[in-house]
């Protein structure tokens, strides 16, 4: 969160007395370039899997979505858990549904990738190559992995990381609970 919304927000949370004058003061710091940069990919992050989630009509146990966010090959790949089963998003039977991936969310890949790297960019830090997030609808628990451009994982081929990730998630969605509030295997899995 920038120092502007960081502040104004404590500011509207003192006038309403629900912070302290002393809060306040604690709010009066300059962020880094890259806690900034962090700062916006999670939001964007968020804003992400939550679009995606509101894409299938909150009808959905899980969600998962690899982002690829190289340079002139961005893109997103989602695929949900209902009732117990993976699905990708264009193997669900909805048609409103997919059409609303298909031409709200997956077009917007171009303009992530380009708005998060270049935070990344300006505070001097690795690029973000791919990123895999998850999301629980029992919990509401979202966790993200990051593959940087510096990161021997960020070579492969999309296709592999995608297939394999989906292969992991599908064995383990066996044996979690909807309510596991834990993240699934990521892949690679260096993490």
């Amino acid at each position: 969160m920038g120092f502007f919304n960081r502040f104004f927000k404590k500011v509207e949370q003192v006038n309403n007395q629900e912070a302290t004058l002393h809060e306040l003061n604690e709010e009066l710091y300059v962020e880094s370039p890259i806690e900034e940069a962090t700062g916006y990919w999670v939001s964007m992050a968020q804003n992400i899997i939550i679009n995606a989630v509101k894409a299938a009509d909150n009808n959905v146990e899980r969600a998962f979505v690899l982002l690829n966010l190289k340079k002139g090959e961005a893109s997103f790949d989602i695929f949900y858990q209902i009732n117990g089963q993976l699905y990708f998003w264009d193997q669900l039977e909805n048609e409103t549904i997919k059409n609303r991936i298909q031409n709200e969310l997956l077009p917007q890949a171009s303009e992530v990738s380009n708005a998060v790297n270049q935070q990344f960019n300006e505070a001097e830090h690795p690029t973000i190559s791919f990123a895999e997030l998850q999301f629980e609808w029992e919990t509401k628990a979202w966790f993200s992995h990051i593959i940087w451009e510096d990161d021997s994982a960020a070579q492969l081929p999309k296709t592999q990381i995608l297939n394999e990730w989906f292969n992991l998630i599908q064995e383990e969605t066996k044996n979690k609970p909807l309510d596991s509030d834990t993240k699934f295997s990521w892949y690679p899995s260096n993490s």
